[in-house]
């Protein structure tokens, strides 16, 4: 990946272009994601499959500080 593979968020935060394009379609098929704690939660589960669990799973970490990040306007 180069420089332009990332994006870095307003707090500093930086996050793969792939993972974020990956979450955003998942958004289009129409899953929610929401903080619980340290935890995430994703549904409906009807709309997941495997692949889609295991890559959310992987990827928890970026997935949490996206949810988390502060968006200012």
């Amino acid at each position: 990946m180069n420089g332009s593979d990332f994006v870095t968020l307003r707090d500093g935060r930086v996050i793969p272009v792939p993972v974020l394009r990956r979450l955003w379609l998942l958004e289009e098929r129409g899953v929610k994601f929401r903080l619980d704690g340290d935890g995430v939660l994703v549904g409906p589960k009807r709309l997941l499959d495997a692949d889609d669990l295991a890559f959310i799973a992987e990827h928890k970490p970026m997935v949490v500080s996206i949810l988390s990040a502060e968006v200012r306007l």
